[in-house]
């Protein structure tokens, strides 16, 4: 089928504000579903907007594909660009204008990775009865619990990768029309991306210059969002928000284990099968978990292979993203009986085996949280600890943080997402390490993972990080999945500070993973009290990186007897 492909259609909101959109669709007459997308990432980087569903193939496939810039942001009409402000009535508006087009069924379905993926729920959210299903890709949810923030603290590296990189070169060329001194001022972005490490530890970061503080800042949200450090009823406003009651419409969740927002994927799912404005919204909703990290579907993901069936171009050897989606809105706009809603609402990479597996619930109803302590001899085990265990030990010192090594990240390529070897930080002092015994037989772990510790520090306030990690025969260690909890936020809503060597309960979330420990492979869990620069440096003083102009060592102790028992819970499946 010819494609026709129409350039920058000015589609109307209803503010007068109109934005931009490329149209691909079939040239032959007739009536067709529109797929939408809303970025902010220019509607003609391909590599981005044609991530995981091709607008060509949609097309010849019987499609109206419209792929807009957001408000604010390249081809578009508004002002200075402010994150999900306004997706929500610009959602609606642009569902409305692309269902009443000549070639329009009337039938619209949202799509979108990332932030498109945000803005799809933010549409859905809006209630427009043309919309007849969604399919997200790693989309946010709660603003401060699972995306800029974490466990209380600052996702700063992906907060300023994201200003600095993805958003800022074109909002300070729209901010400074003026060559003159928009030059000067985009050379020093540039170089400033460039000493990313360097440029983060900057103090306070109330004064982060590469942004611009105060009257003149080209990115104004960098500041407002580092105004509400616990949530509040800006943040609660901010995104989608675990609105799944105003979804009526099925979902299509497609996530990542490695990704940053895989905790997200995982609340919309829960949401929309629990609590989705319509049955057909909650009966026909889906899952699709892949070893994937942010915006990447291959195969290789940090240091790991996990083989071409994790490939989101070979899907276990049978479609790629495009023909998965497509299979999905033929079912919902087009009302062809294909079979995929029948198919079961959760399907599952399980790392370590690496194949899919379909299953009929998150989390599995017959994962059995199983508790693995940590000792004094460095071990960790099923065996409850000895009641005489001391304690162990480490300095964190800010001026010194653990770098950042794998994970759920979005930082620039130096710091690479992932499973990764843990080889550069093992050796540090403020690192502890507890690892298992060689595994006499294969050891699922899949589900919802969490690490208790019973600790103290010397200061007013710090970090506590813990990663689970698989060690191969060969005493490489990978990560596998980990989490943050800032003291002071231990409760989640407030701000508290600590008493310096009290000890304290804290449930640090390390989120979810599908995870096969195989037979002779040890189950490793570090700790340590800085993750850099994917998260801010607590200053250990009381203080917030925000505010603060110095920085302070703390001595931190983990507690390992029977009344103190530290300890890993590992959801396990029996293989």
């Amino acid at each position: 089928m010819t494609v026709l492909v129409e350039k920058n259609t000015l589609i109307p909101m209803r503010d007068g504000i109109q934005l931009a959109a490329d149209i691909y669709r079939p040239s032959a007459a007739g009536k067709y579903p529109v797929l939408l997308q809303r970025t902010p990432y220019n509607k003609e980087l391909w590599p981005i907007t044609a991530m995981t569903l091709d607008p060509i193939r949609a097309a010849a496939a019987g499609y109206a594909v419209v792929i807009q810039d957001v408000r604010g942001r390249w081809a578009s009409e508004g002002d200075v660009f402010f994150p999900y402000r306004d997706e929500l009535d610009d959602g609606y508006d642009s569902i409305e204008w692309s269902s009443t087009q000549d070639y329009a069924s009337g039938q619209v379905g949202c799509y979108g990775l990332s932030y498109m993926g945000g803005t799809s729920w933010l549409a859905a959210a809006s209630g427009h009865g043309a919309l007849g299903a969604i399919s997200p890709t790693t989309a946010p949810n709660d603003f401060w619990r699972n995306h800029f923030w974490r466990g209380g603290a600052l996702n700063i590296g992906t907060l300023a990768m994201w200003a600095m990189r993805a958003i800022g070169p074109a909002a300070l060329i729209r901010a400074k029309p003026d060559l003159a001194e928009m030059v000067p001022l985009l050379v020093k972005l540039i170089d400033d991306v460039d000493a990313f490490g360097e440029v983060l530890q900057t103090l306070p970061l109330s004064e982060f210059e590469p942004t611009r503080p105060g009257d003149d800042a080209f990115l104004p949200f960098f500041y407002e969002f580092l105004k509400h450090p616990v949530p509040d009823e800006w943040t609660a406003s901010m995104l989608f928000a675990n609105r799944h009651e105003q979804v009526k419409v099925p979902s299509l969740t497609i996530a990542g284990w490695h990704d940053l927002l895989l905790a997200s994927d995982l609340e919309h799912f829960d949401g929309m099968r629990n609590n989705g404005g319509s049955e057909s919204a909650r009966s026909n909703s889906k899952l699709i978990v892949g070893p994937w990290a942010h915006a990447s579907f291959l195969h290789v993901v940090g240091d790991v292979d996990f083989g071409f069936r994790s490939n989101g171009m070979f899907l276990d050897l049978k479609e790629d993203l495009t023909k998965l989606q497509l299979r999905w809105f033929d079912r919902w706009l087009k009302d062809e009986h294909n079979g995929i809603d029948e198919e079961a609402p959760v399907k599952l990479f399980i790392q370590g085996s690496n194949r899919w597996r379909d299953e009929q619930a998150w989390p599995l109803t017959r994962a059995i949280d199983t508790p693995w302590f940590l000792n004094e001899e460095n071990g960790l085990s099923p065996q409850t600890p000895n009641p005489n265990s001391l304690p162990k030990s480490y300095v964190y010192d800010p001026n010194d943080p653990c770098p950042t090594c794998g994970g759920g990240t979005l930082l620039p390529p130096q710091y690479a997402p992932g499973p990764r070897d843990q080889a550069p930080i093992l050796g540090r002092r403020d690192v502890l390490c507890h690892t298992s015994e060689p595994l006499d037989r294969d050891l699922e772990v899949t589900g919802q993972v969490s690490a208790i510790l019973f600790a103290a520090t010397s200061g007013r306030d710090t970090d506590w990080i813990v990663k689970l990690c698989d060690v191969h025969p060969d005493g490489t260690t990978y990560s596998v999945c980990d989490g943050v909890l800032r003291a002071s936020m231990r409760d989640g809503h407030t701000r508290q500070l600590v008493e310096p060597q009290a000890i304290i309960r804290y449930e640090v979330s390390l989120w979810s993973t599908a995870m096969l420990f195989k037979a002779g492979h040890r189950i490793r869990v570090l700790i340590t009290s800085s993750d850099f620069p994917r998260y801010d440096r607590n200053p250990n003083t009381g203080e917030l990186a925000h505010t603060a102009t110095r920085l302070e060592p703390a001595l931190q102790k983990i507690y390992l007897d029977n009344e103190h028992p530290s300890h890993i819970l590992l959801p396990l499946v029996a293989t």
